[in-house]
This record gives structure tokens, C-alpha cells and sequence, in this order.
């Protein structure tokens, strides 16, 4: 769209003498044409809604950020505020299995208002205005809104939407620092009472992939020197985080401008008026997240007679210390609409929170013998803000890496960086408790004993989870060195970083392998596990990036371009689909009939599906959905590797890209007893159950449907245990909290480990609510940065915009679009310009 199509609005707040947020509102001599205004602010939206924020300073800078947000997502926001306020039982009831009130109780435990209160003197003054201004801005917005059934359908009519404070946004703030932490036990905090409590206790039914790891957030990420991209361009970066299609954790893009202060484009959340990926005119980066340790958790020895009294020794000397109560109080929604008093305590060890995981491990409930509590090493965080300011505005490696030394804010993310000078950079700079040399080799004898380790396999999951330690032994504290600025945690200097001119990567595996030539090796155990067996995922990533084969993506040279570099994602390739399908449908062909639940079953159909199968996850590829149910058979509950049953040759630490490699050979000659042939008949079977046909097309199966009433579209992607790179899955719980407008997505056929869900009585599928959602590839030339990307959901939460399904249409059909960034093209491209002051 040309300039002539260009709409130019300017809005002065009308109530400019007295604020438009209510000020003192006294008499004023004063001319609204005399008066300065405190926010000023531009916004040019591009197509598919995208604003282009320009201002002078922080303040007005985070008032148009708080504005547009408002205005494209309102409900997101206000009702996250309901759940950080615990006022969801308020609002919205008990909800079932007393959900809300869990809710309500744990955040209250954890009461983020009043921390956000306590801390809010000890932001820096940038944080601090940017903060102010953006509620001021998403207040104006509400403001302008004739009324509740005026706002956006997902909360039209609500009671519980109100204007914010910038505390409000604090306290969102360390919510969001906790996410692989601290929510991972909300409703845990809640359920934990002393046997001999005489309150009922809750039906709590935990999910450990959610307690013990970070499941329903990863991501890929690649960052190519100048040695690994072709002549002429400097260095590449491909963001590729995979996160939940709805709720509070979507991406949305923003590019703010201060003059000669700040220039950054990329995305945020919505409440973060900042770029949390993205990049300027000198460097970008991208996130990955970590499989660092943000937690410990710590076994109490409770005092024999009494449950809420432990024993903890420290320099020889034990001592019996008191929990400490909390008595919450929250109101309850009765089913005729009156409002009913609960409370209940909550009790918290000098670690932390007393939390109950009974349903996970009766060993890990509160028996008359132990409890468990957990620490955090993201509680209080709130450097984040000025951490992803100080990386925006950092315009060379050295002052990207002090933007990680002074704030020390990153919570639970790789980072992987390029610039303009063609290096290429790997940071975990996440907040990881720094244990003892005592602890850690603890912990270590733990997973090397073979009846030790399977008992604590759960919770470790192969360094995908968490760690337990004695709660009783002052040894096993954190350890401050005095140089963090969270006391207890490993400094910056001490963390795993690798500067290349080749590549780094990462694929949620942890820090050991992000240059295949270079292994980071002898780090804190807390960072996760070195010369371990890889995820099929971070296999496959590994095999792209190095090979310099003909038919590799990047050919014989080796080097990407970023033609090549886009082909990574959208190519949608996989460990599984070149020969080791080969080795598997041989065995098939071999074998085409076998004894399957006492009858004879005939794999001809498919033995020639697979046949026939690309090898790729595209929407118009045949046969990839019965590699899947396959291949789900050798799933192993709690961990993210395939079985070993699968596989010919087991991992080697020596070659972890190819190993474990090839078909597990047939042990008899009676095929009846193979389990890959049993899994493929199993697969095939449950397909022909479902009336799916076998060599149906992906995107016949496999689509988002956005919410009621929407049509479905096709989505592209496989599942990670499948070893793709562009993920696409279905997360029967999401690590959003959100209950407003949500992807459908049916129930889960509870059918092993079958990842089918039925969507109605007559209709099973896979239908995508995890997965790709922010895509970036990012290259630096002599003339600056150009970028393409992918936003899989699209911009606006509100099935009623016309930004809600736009560039999930794009990205079914895997259409890059540019990601504008010089203000001269913007300019020509602009839909609409608004000028807002206050």
C-alpha cells in the first residue's frame, strides 16, 4: 500500500489539563496549547498490524507500547492481572477440581503485587518510565472505549477488566521471570498442608514434565559467522522459538524508536515494552530455552513430633527451625453469583515454599517424615526490562556482552547473538543456583549409580529436569560469591559462552554441543549434562548446520546464504525420513504380514505409504503422520529421548550427532515378536480406526483451529521426538495460564503414546496449539540488517480483527514477509499514523 493510502490520526487527550488518567483535576489558568504535554508519541502501522513506535524519551516510548497493546489485546493483559490479584475464584469461580482457587492461593502465597510494591524504588529510572508510560498508554486506550461491551470479544462485557498501575506491570514482570520456575509450583504451593491438617485436601494431579522441566517453551537457534555464510554477507541468525499459540506467552511485534537512542525491531509479550527478540542496525539475537537448573528443590527432615518443624544442621551444630504460616484469604464465586470468604494457610522453609508433588512421587508429598520446598533463583527478578533494553541498544559484541555482566536479567533463555563484524555468539546467561563442589559431586554419585539414578530419573530426566537436595545440611546451600546481583547464583564470567567465527546453536539441549568443533565442557552440573545422549531434535539441527554435503541445505561449500538459511525452516526435513525410513521399510517389504492382537495384519498399506512418504512434514506431504504414531511408540515416559529399542547402535559420546543410529535389527526369525513391526502395525491400525487414511496429506490432519467457529488451516511441522526443526504439536496443557479465546484442540485420545486428539465425536486429528510461533532469519550485509519472518498466530488475540488470522495464513502456505526497519520504507508502506500525547 503506496503513501496516498495513508490514514493520519491525531489524538490529544482531551483531558489533558487534569490527565487523562484522573489527575487532581483542580483549576488551571492554563491552555491545553500551553501546556507540555508528558507523552508524545508516534505509531505507523504496517500491514498486518504492525506498529512502528517512535518518541523521544522512555516515558513516551512505553505509552505508545501500552497504547497499541491495549488496543490490539486488551483482555491478554487485564486478565493475567486477575490471576497475579488472585481474583480468579472471584471472578470466574472455583473452576473445575478447584483449579482457580489453587491458582489464587499460590499467587497469593507468592503475593507478586507486594513484592512489585517493595521493589518497584530500586528500578532503574529507564524501567521505571518506560513502565509508567505504558500504563498510562494502556489506560488511555481503555479509556477511549465507550464501555465492557465495548472491548474486545474475548472479554467483552467483563467485570475484572480495570486500569493498571506501573506495579501492575512489576508484578507481571517477576510472574514472567518465574515461568520455568516459581509457575511451575503455583498450584503445589497451594495443595501443600501437614498431615495432620484438617482441611480436605485438594484432587491435585500434577504433570512432571511441567514440575520438573520446562516442556511447552523451546526453541532452535542459529547464529552463523562470517566463515559459514557465503561471500558478501557478514553473518546470518535463524530465531525459531517454539511457544503456545494462545494465551499470555504469544509473541508480538513492535519496533521502537528513540533517535539516536534506541532503534530495535523484533517481537515482546504483551506488558514488556521491549524487544526480546529481535535486532538494530549492528547486531540481533534470538532465544533458545536453557536446560539450566532455575530451582533446587530440598527434602525437609521434619521433627518427629511435629510436621511444620525441621532439622537443619550447619557447622556441626543441628537446630529444629519453625516453618513459617501464611493464612491467605480469597473470595469464591458461588454458583448464585454471591461471593463466599476461603482462606487457608500456606507454609514456606527457609528454602522456599513448602510445595506437595505427592501425585508425582508419594515420596515427594508431606508425610509425617518429610516435606519438599524449592528455591528460586528467579524470585525478585526484575532486571529483565533493563536487560533486553541495555541488549537493543548494544551496538557491538563488547557492549552486548556487558548488558549481561551489569544486569545479570536473562531468566530461562539461551541467547544466541551475531553482528555486524560477522562473529557469532552462545550465551546461557540465566539465573542458575551455584552449588558446592560437595553438592554437585553429590548429586553426580546419585545419577552415576545404577539404583540410585532409576530412583531419581524422574525428577533429573535425562538433564532435562531438576535436582534434589538434602534440605536438612547447610553444605548444600547456594553458595554467594558477593558478585551477583541475585545473592546464591553462578556469576556471568563463570556461565557458558562460546564466540565463533563458524556457528553456535542450540536446541534446548543443553550447553555441551553448541559448536560441534568446540565442546563447552567441565560447567556447573546446573547448566544441564555433558557428553549425554542429544535429542532427535538437536541431532537433526546438528546434521543441517554441519554438512557439507552436495545435497545439503547450505551444497558442497558448506556456507548459507540466507536463501539457504530461510530453506532450514520451511524445507521441514527429518532425522527419521532419509535412510533410516529406508532400513525401515525394508524391513516391512520383508516381512509384510504380521500376528498383531491375534490376528494376522497385512502392512502392504503401510509399507508403501512409508515408501512413498518425502521424508518431510510439508501440509501436502503423504504417509508423515504414520511415521508419526510410529515412532510415538518408542517414546519413553520422562525423558525426551526414543527408546533404546529403536535404534542399532547406542549413543557414543564420541559421535553424539549420529549415534544411537539405524534400525534396531529383527533379535528372531519370527517377525511376530519384532517391536518395530508390532509398532507399525499399531500405528497403521489405530490410523484405519480413526478413519485417517494412511497416505492422507499432512495438512488434512494436522491444522490450528483458532478458536469456535473458525476454519481450519493447514499447519506444516512435526513433533520433536520426531527430530524436526520445525516443530508443530498439540499440548493438552499449556504452560499459558490464559482462559480467554484459546485454540481448540479437543481431548487426547489417551491411546499410549499416540499424540491424536479428538475434536468431536466423529473427528480426530492433530490439532496445533505449540510450536513455531515468532520465526526470524536475519542477515547483516555492508548495508545493514534485512530480515524476513513468520508470526504463526498473527498479531491480534481477538477472533473479531482482521489481524487475528492473517499471517497464520501466510505461514500455512510458508510466505516470508520483510520485517521493515529502515523509517524511509516504512514510511512509503504506512497504513496508518497516529500521534498520541498526554
Amino acid at each position: 500500500m503506496n503513501i496516498r493510502s495513508l490514514t493520519t490520526i491525531s489524538l490529544i487527550c482531551p483531558l489533558l489539563l487534569s490527565g487523562c488518567n484522573g489527575g487532581s483535576g483542580g483549576s488551571s489558568s492554563s491552555t491545553e496549547s500551553e501546556r507540555t504535554p508528558v507523552y508524545q508519541v508516534d505509531i505507523r502501522y504496517t500491514e498486518f498490524g504492525v506498529p512502528h513506535i517512535i518518541a523521544n524519551d522512555y516515558g513516551s516510548l512505553g505509552y505508545g507500547a501500552g497504547y497499541d497493546h491495549a488496543r490490539n489485546n486488551l483482555c491478554t493483559l487485564s486478565e493475567q492481572l486477575v490471576k497475579l490479584k488472585s481474583q480468579k475464584s472471584r471472578y470466574f469461580g472455583p473452576g473445575e477440581r478447584s483449579k482457580n482457587i489453587l491458582t489464587d492461593v499460590g499467587y497469593k502465597a507468592l503475593d507478586y503485587p507486594a513484592q512489585a510494591s517493595e521493589l518497584f524504588s530500586e528500578l532503574s529510572e529507564t524501567s521505571s518510565e518506560l513502565l509508567k508510560g505504558y500504563a498510562a498508554g494502556f489506560n488511555r486506550s481503555l479509556a477511549e472505549r465507550a464501555g465492557p461491551m465495548d472491548y474486545p470479544s474475548p472479554c467483552r462485557g467483563a467485570e475484572w477488566v480495570e486500569p493498571i498501575t506501573a506495579e501492575d506491570l512489576l508484578a507481571y514482570h517477576l510472574d514472567l521471570a518465574g515461568l520455568a520456575s516459581a509457575r511451575n509450583f503455583i498450584s503445589a504451593i497451594a495443595a501443600a498442608q501437614p498431615p495432620t491438617a484438617s482441611m480436605a485436601a485438594f484432587d491435585l494431579e500434577l504433570d512432571p514434565a511441567k514440575v520438573f522441566t520446562s516442556e511447552g517453551i523451546g526453541s532452535n537457534g542459529w547464529a552463523l559467522g562470517e566463515d559459514k555464510v557465503e561471500d558478501g554477507t557478514k553473518s546470518l541468525l535463524l530465531g525459531n522459538p517454539h511457544f503456545p499459540w494462545d494465551g499470555e506467552l504469544r509473541f508480538y511485534q513492535n519496533h521502537l524508536t528513540i533517535p539516536g537512542e534506541l532503534d530495535i525491531n523484533g517481537v515482546t509479550m504483551i506488558g514488556v515494552p521491549a524487544v526480546v527478540v529481535g535486532f538494530n542496525q549492528n547486531l540481533g539475537w534470538t532465544h533458545t530455552v536453557s536446560q539450566s537448573k532455575r530451582f533446587t528443590l530440598y527434602q525437609l527432615e521434619l521433627h518427629p513430633s511435629d510436621p511444620t518443624r525441621y532439622e537443619y544442621s550447619a557447622d556441626g551444630q543441628t537446630e529444629v527451625r519453625d516453618m513459617t504460616t501464611k493464612t491467605v484469604q480469597i473470595q469464591v464465586k458461588q454458583p448464585d453469583g454471591s461471593l463466599a470468604d476461603y482462606s487457608q494457610p500456606v507454609y514456606f522453609s527457609h528454602h522456599g515454599p513448602v510445595v506437595n508433588l505427592a501425585s508425582l512421587s508419594p515420596a515427594l508429598g508431606w508425610n509425617s517424615n518429610t516435606a519438599v520446598a524449592f528455591r528460586d533463583a528467579n524470585a525478585g527478578n526484575t532486571r529483565m526490562l533493563d536487560q533486553w533494553l541495555a541488549m537493543g541498544k548494544a551496538d557491538s559484541r563488547e557492549a552486548f556482552y556487558r548488558a549481561f555482566e551489569e544486569n545479570q536479567g536473562i531468566p530461562w533463555v539461551n541467547t544466541l547473538m551475531i553482528d555486524s563484524d560477522g562473529t557469532a555468539n552462545y550465551i546461557d546467561g540465566t539465573q542458575v543456583p551455584m552449588l558446592s563442589a560437595d553438592a554437585e559431586g553429590r548429586w553426580r554419585s546419585i545419577l552415576a549409580d545404577p539404583q540410585l539414578g532409576a530412583a531419581f530419573a524422574p525428577i533429573w530426566q535425562d538433564g532435562a529436569g531438576s535436582v534434589l537436595l538434602p534440605g536438612d545440611d547447610a553444605r548444600y546451600e547456594w553458595l554467594d560469591t558477593g558478585e551477583t546481583r541475585t545473592p546464591g547464583v553462578v556469576p556471568f564470567a563463570d556461565a557458558p559462552q562460546q564466540t565463533r567465527r563458524d556457528y553456535v546453536f542450540n536446541a534446548n539441549s543443553s550447553h555441551w554441543l553448541s559448536n560441534l568443533d568446540e565442546p563447552l565442557e567441565d560447567f556447573s552440573i546446573m547448566y544441564g549434562p555433558e557428553q549425554t545422549i542429544r535429542s532427535t531434535r538437536t541431532r537433526y539441527n546438528a546434521q543441517l548446520i554441519s554438512d557439507s554435503s552436495n545435497s545439503g541445505l547450505a551444497g558442497a561449500d558448506g556456507r548459507f546464504s540466507m536463501e539457504e538459511l530461510k530453506a532450514v525452516m520451511t524445507h521441514n526435513g527429518s532425522l527419521f525420513g532419509g535412510e533410516w525410513k529406508n532400513q525401515l521399510t525394508s524391513r516391512c517389504t520383508t516381512y509384510p504380514t504380521v500376528e498383531y492382537e491375534g490376528e494376522s495384519f497385512n502392512l502392504g498399506a503401510a509399507c508403501q505409504t512409508l515408501i512413498n512418504w518425502d521424508g518431510r512434514y510439508n501440509t501436502d506431504s503423504t504417509g508423515a503422520h504414520l511415521m508419526r504414531e510410529f515412532l510415538a511408540a518408542f517414546r519413553v515416559s520422562g525423558h525426551r529421548e526414543l527408546s533404546d529399542n529403536l535404534f542399532a547402535t547406542e549413543f557414543d559420546p564420541a559421535e553424539p550427532v549420529t549415534t544411537p543410529s539405524g534400525l534396531a535389527p529383527l533379535e528372531t526369525a519370527n517377525a511376530n515378536t519384532d517391536p518395530v513391526l508390532q509398532a507399525l502395525a499399531a500405528a497403521a491400525d489405530r490410523l484405519n480406526k480413526a478413519g485417517i487414511a494412511l497416505d492422507a496429506p499432512l495438512g488434512n490432519v494436522q491444522y490450528v483451529l483458532k478458536a469456535e467457529g473458525e476454519q481450519p488451516i493447514a499447519i506444516s511441522g512435526g513433533y520433536s521426538f520426531e527430530g524436526v526443526f520445525n516443530m508443530a504439536e498439540t499440548k493438552a496443557s499449556s504452560r499459558s495460564t490464559s482462559d480467554l479465546a484459546n485454540v481448540v484442540i479437543g481431548q487426547s485420545v489417551k491411546d499410549g503414546d499416540s499424540p491424536l486428539f479428538q475434536l468431536d465425536e466423529n473427528k480426530l486429528a492433530y490439532p496445533i496449539n505449540y510450536g513455531a510461533s515468532f520465526v526470524m532469519a536475519l542477515e547483516y550485509t555492508e548495508n545493514g540488517p534485512k530480515a524476513e519472518m513468520f508470526l504463526s498466530y498473527s498479531q491480534s488475540h481477538d477472533p473479531e480483527s482482521e489481524n487475528f488470522s492473517d499471517q497464520t495464513e501466510l505461514y500455512s502456505d510458508l510466505e516470508w514477509r520483510p520485517m521493515l526497519f529502515d523509517q524511509a520504507d516504512i514510511e512509503n508502506v504506512a497504513i496508518k499514523k497516529i500521534t498520541l500525547q498526554e
